[in-house]
């Protein structure tokens, strides 16, 4: 079996189930309020198929939701075949996790599966009560500051992204409306555009851009202000969010779309919460990724393997 493959993967499969579930709040004013969950099942794993000879030796890594002040994970089923000899979660920087499985060997025409269905509850974000009294400081969590250096393909150091948030910024006062500025900016001046990601240096000056760079570039002109800010992934799509502060200092993430629909501050998006961030680093990868995908390699195989990623809505 001379063969070595490796495989990664960013796209989904999905379909449509939800059901509502009990509202919740935030007590403090500064903060965003989350009310109205919704309650989903989604299975997560892989599926290897030895279609054309035996393969050995199958390491799999696949990201798996967790649960954030707006969304609640539970493990609620897993289903594994006895071709899984090993199995266990690895956490990283930034929320990030992951499901790692080992497979010894998949004989000639079998399938070795192993999947995980989670009950998520995604609620909607609503707007502060008073949000321009929302400011930012120096003093911020190294969890947050760490959203203010740039990352793959967020050139938020670059001459001419600050430049251009500067020229957008000059002479407001509001912090919230700086950054509302700056949405702005990028929902009505950039053009939406299919295509190869080009980064935000490029979009700012082709005034052109795929969703994930709108959302590129709007993080990197906020961090160009010392705006923490990152992008939040879910399934076929990501946001961005923001971070300020109240008065006494307490700090909250704010979530925007800038492809679609107008929600500044705020959102109304049930797909769970992949991963939050934009500069990943996992030991299958030598460089930084601005999303972790999954992941296969094969040791040794007669033939390339079929290999089906799953991530996708699921009836429980």
């Amino acid at each position: 079996m001379p063969n070595h493959y490796e495989i990664n993967r960013r796209s989904f499969i999905a379909s449509s189930t939800a059901v509502a579930t009990s509202a919740t709040s935030n007590i403090f004013a500064g903060a965003p309020s989350y009310h109205t969950p919704v309650a989903q099942h989604w299975q997560v794993g892989v599926m290897v198929t030895a279609a054309s000879g035996p393969c050995a030796g199958v390491y799999a890594t696949a990201s798996v939701p967790v649960s954030w002040p707006e969304q609640t994970v539970k493990l609620a089923k897993k289903s594994f075949s006895p071709h899984v000899t090993q199995f266990k979660f690895r956490e990283g920087a930034g929320g990030l996790k992951q499901m790692l499985i080992f497979i010894p060997r998949i004989n000639t025409s079998q399938t070795a599966s192993a999947l995980l269905t989670f009950e998520i509850a995604k609620k909607i974000v609503d707007l502060p009560e008073n949000p321009e009294t929302m400011t930012i400081s120096p003093t911020m969590p190294r969890s947050v500051r760490v959203h203010l250096a740039p990352s793959p393909m967020i050139e938020s150091r670059h001459t001419t992204i600050k430049s251009k948030a500067i020229e957008l910024t000059t002479g407001i006062d509001s912090v919230w409306k700086k950054v509302e500025t700056l949405y702005d900016f990028v929902r009505t001046e950039i053009d939406y555009q299919e295509g190869p990601i080009r980064g935000a240096v490029k979009t700012l000056e082709s005034m052109t851009g795929e969703k994930e760079d709108l959302s590129s570039l709007f993080i990197a002109m906020c961090r160009s202000l010392m705006i923490p800010a990152r992008t939040v992934w879910v399934p076929d799509h990501n946001y961005a969010e923001f971070y300020l502060q109240d008065a006494p200092g307490r700090g909250y993430w704010f979530p925007c779309q800038l492809a679609g629909g107008r929600e500044f501050g705020q959102i109304n998006d049930h797909r769970p919460i992949l991963m939050r961030g934009d500069n990943f680093k996992v030991p299958e990868k030598p460089t930084a990724q601005r999303y972790v995908a999954e992941h296969l390699k094969v040791t040794q195989a007669a033939g390339r393997p079929n290999v089906q990623f799953v991530r996708q809505l699921s009836a429980a």
